[in-house]
């Protein structure tokens, strides 16, 4: 057989850029494809404006094919597709290539971005007209609702999202008696896969390699470090820190506050309006390039270790809104993989876990006194931060990826195997049923229909009153 025809196991399908500089998606589909290549036959599919396939040594010798997908030309993907067991999908695919949904294959949608609620905020901002951000708002959830609609099975980070969507899926009618009689718990429908940590090497070998000291000169040898490990984005909190900074710094001026990067790989995203206010709040307190640091560029997946290695705590505030709830904070996993205790407020289930098990500090949302007090007990109680590093050891075998992906890959067996079946189409008659003036129309045939057998048994007025409901 051409290879080019070969039958695959799981097509994974990125929607964000892979390559040297990726983001939470892109890391997520590629380690996803990293993992699944152990016992699967996978593909991963990445947009045409991510790196080409042939520049960087990421792509050379993997366990597994990499494919480059072009909105333009379409039938390149779902060919593909048709030569896939499983198709693996994230954010809006679905919504670009249609045609996916009408495949044979075995449909996993990956809603481990809550993307409905971050655009909330991502707009708030940037969208000054009101009208217009329902428009938007209303092409997103038509997105997310299609995915329900459609997918055979769901992927999601944490007990949180299981709840939220569960609720999405039963509005939609894909939780009914059918599918409770076949699995009450509706583990055949979602499955908890939070995102992971690399299992790579972690350090740096030598003093001089620490790429702190390089980049920003003014972090000298002996200064207390805290990262802040992604991009500010409008649903973050910067504001708060940058504002106990400067609290802080007044007491210990051996603190030092990096923002990991400004910018996005992905060039389709526009720019952050956080990330502005930022800088001028900095500004105004004369810390920046003093005590408060920006780093313009992404830093290349390969070399994000180092920075986080050189670092003393990791940091991560924002405000509290439905966003953070149901969020799960990615950059916390790299703040674990280096055993970095970790200051952030608190309100989401990673907040919770580091104030039980005492992997750092938890602070209420837009305290900058409580988060200054934060900031300078870690940095002058190097005693704490190593027992804390200890306790995140302890915890971090349980976020591998080899680990957190040991429920999608027997269920991914089990596809394979035959075990579990593809859903049947759904039927756009039950969704405009749903969404009728009139829903009482079954209840009265139930009610009419039980009502002579049992009415002997109620008192006499109760059945009255019943009946007369039933005629209204």
């Amino acid at each position: 057989m051409d290879n080019n025809q070969e039958i695959r196991d799981v097509l994974i399908i990125s929607d964000d850029v892979v390559g040297e500089k990726m983001a939470g998606p892109g890391i997520r589909a590629w380690e996803l494809a990293k993992s699944l290549s152990r016992y699967f036959r996978v593909t991963l599919a990445i947009p045409d404006y991510s790196p080409s396939l042939s520049q960087h040594e990421m792509f050379h010798d993997l366990d597994f094919k990499v494919e480059s997908y072009s909105q333009k030309n379409p039938s390149a993907l779902l060919d593909t597709g048709r030569r896939s067991r499983i198709l693996l999908s994230q954010g809006y695919i679905l919504s670009k290539f249609p045609d996916l949904k009408d495949l044979p294959a075995h449909l996993i949608v990956d809603i481990y971005v809550p993307f409905v609620l971050e655009n909330l905020f991502v707009h708030k901002w940037k969208v000054p007209d009101l009208k217009d951000r329902e428009a938007i708002h209303f092409n997103d959830l038509w997105v997310f609702n299609d995915q329900i609609r459609c997918g055979d099975h769901f992927l999601c980070a944490n007990e949180r999202q299981r709840d939220l969507f569960i609720g999405s899926l039963m509005s939609l009618n894909r939780i009914n008696p059918t599918s409770l009689d076949l699995h009450p718990e509706v583990s055949d429908l979602i499955s908890i896969v939070p995102f992971g940590i690399s299992e790579e090497p972690k350090g740096i070998s030598h003093p001089e390699e620490n790429p702190l000291y390089s980049t920003f000169p003014q972090i000298n040898p002996g200064d207390i470090v805290y990262l802040w490990g992604g991009v500010i984005t409008n649903w973050f909190d910067p504001l708060t820190l940058i504002k106990a900074m400067a609290e802080a710094v007044e007491k210990n001026s051996r603190l030092k506050l990096v923002f990991l990067s400004t910018s996005h790989p992905n060039p389709l995203l526009p720019e952050f309006d956080m990330v502005a206010r930022a800088k001028n709040l900095s500004d105004d307190l004369k810390l920046t390039d003093r005590h408060v640091f920006f780093n313009q560029e992404w830093v290349a997946y390969a070399r994000r270790g180092a920075y986080f290695q050189a670092a003393d705590v990791g940091v991560s505030t924002h405000t509290i809104h439905l966003e953070t709830r149901y969020s799960f904070r990615t950059r916390f996993l790299d703040y674990f993989k280096h055993e970095l205790p970790v200051i952030c407020t608190g309100g989401d289930s990673l907040a919770e876990l580091i104030a039980r098990e005492n992997l750092g500090r938890v602070v209420p949302a837009e305290d900058p006194e409580a988060l200054a007090l934060a900031l300078l007990e870690l940095a002058e109680n190097p005693g704490l931060r190593e027992q804390m590093a200890l306790h995140i050891k302890t915890i971090r075998p349980h976020f591998t990826w080899s680990k957190v992906t040991e429920s999608l890959v027997r269920y991914c067996q089990g596809v394979l195997d035959g075990k579990i079946t593809k859903r049947p189409a759904h039927d756009d008659k039950d969704i405009t049923r749903l969404f009728r003036k009139k829903q009482d129309t079954w209840l009265k045939k139930i009610g009419k229909r039980h009502l002579g057998e049992h009415s002997h048994r109620l008192p006499s007025n109760i059945a009255g009153r019943i009946k007369r409901m039933l005629k209204s």
